[in-house]
């Protein structure tokens, strides 16, 4: 029995280990050292971690799901360069269940992620299965086994396993929008994913299209053909403050509304537009009228479906 005095000893027969953290400064961690101190010391080499991931990332590796941002596989791979991660362990297992459907296969990939000098370590899993609505389901119907190539169902339980390790080893879950525009990614530079009932991946409908084509070429007319206050007058007319009281910042591309917003935007477009037609035409000026509206017609800004892309996006 310890004496008394000596208090109570929680940890017998353990010794002090020495860690370095990511500044290359080396401590000790003790079996009877407070955890707060220890979590204290770890804080501040978290939050650079988070900071310093999402700066090495681009629009390009993130997608809105549902208006939530959610890192891909090639942001996770930039990510995992940066800080050293190493994959091991690695083991995918095919296994097979059954439903209403019929039997079915899944993928699991397991595995280890692990900073460098064991920092940290996580065990992560990546999984996918037929019944995936990506590989295995076409015009609403699913697809008999022998139309789903079993290999790429193989390949998305790998790649979810390293987002899922990545992402939980570094802390990147529950990433704010707020957090990536700090980090110079826009909301709206990000490809949009929605999920209803189907759970199909739904983008643009046509209509919606055409709304954005009109709204881009219309804004470029009020402007007189300027591109830059073109995209300055949408950015200021879709900014809102939302129920918290915080200003919602708004798109700067008519590619980037749908829905009710761009309805809304789009009618407060059109009245303005209508109320400076009817001033030119009582100032007698249909010449200006006339050379804006072909300035927007020429412009690939305005014409989305048409050119595909933003100008300064690669193709």
């Amino acid at each position: 029995m310890p004496n008394k005095n000596q208090g109570i000893e929680l940890f017998p027969n353990q010794e002090t280990s020495p860690v370095k953290n990511g500044d290359g400064e080396v401590f000790t961690l003790n079996p009877y050292e407070d955890l707060i101190t220890i979590a204290h010391r770890r804080i501040g080499m978290v939050s650079q971690l988070i900071e310093l991931s999402l700066k090495s990332t681009s629009s390009r590796d993130w997608v809105l799901q549902e208006g939530a941002p959610y890192l891909i596989h090639s942001g996770a791979e930039k990510v995992a360069r940066l800080f050293g991660v190493k994959l091991s362990n690695l083991d995918t297992k095919k296994t097979w269940s059954e439903d209403t459907k019929g039997r079915y296969y899944i993928y699991s990939t397991t595995g280890t992620a692990s900073l460098p000098g064991g920092i940290d370590s996580i065990e992560a899993l990546g999984t996918c299965s037929q019944r995936d609505k990506f590989f295995g389901k076409s015009g609403g119907e699913w697809k008999d086994t022998s139309d789903i190539d079993e290999t790429n169902v193989m390949k998305a339980s790998y790649t979810n396993f390293v987002v899922n390790s990545i992402t939980h080893l570094l802390g990147l879950r529950n990433i704010t929008m707020d957090m990536l525009e700090k980090a110079g990614i826009k909301a709206g530079d990000l490809q949009s994913v929605k999920y209803g009932k189907s759970s199909e991946k739904a983008g643009a409908t046509p209509e919606e299209k055409k709304k954005q084509s009109e709204l881009g070429k219309s804004l470029l007319r009020y402007t007189g053909g300027d591109e830059a206050a073109a995209r300055t007058l949408l950015l200021e007319m879709t900014s809102f403050k939302g129920r918290d009281g915080k200003e919602v910042t708004g798109k700067d591309s008519a590619k980037a509304l749908t829905g009710k917003w761009l309805d809304v935007t789009l009618g407060k477009v059109r009245e303005l537009l209508k109320g400076k037609d009817d001033e030119a035409t009582q100032n007698s000026e249909p010449a200006d009228s006339k050379k804006a509206a072909k300035d927007a017609a020429d412009s690939p800004w305005a014409d989305e479906d048409r050119q595909g892309r933003q100008p300064g996006e690669e193709g």
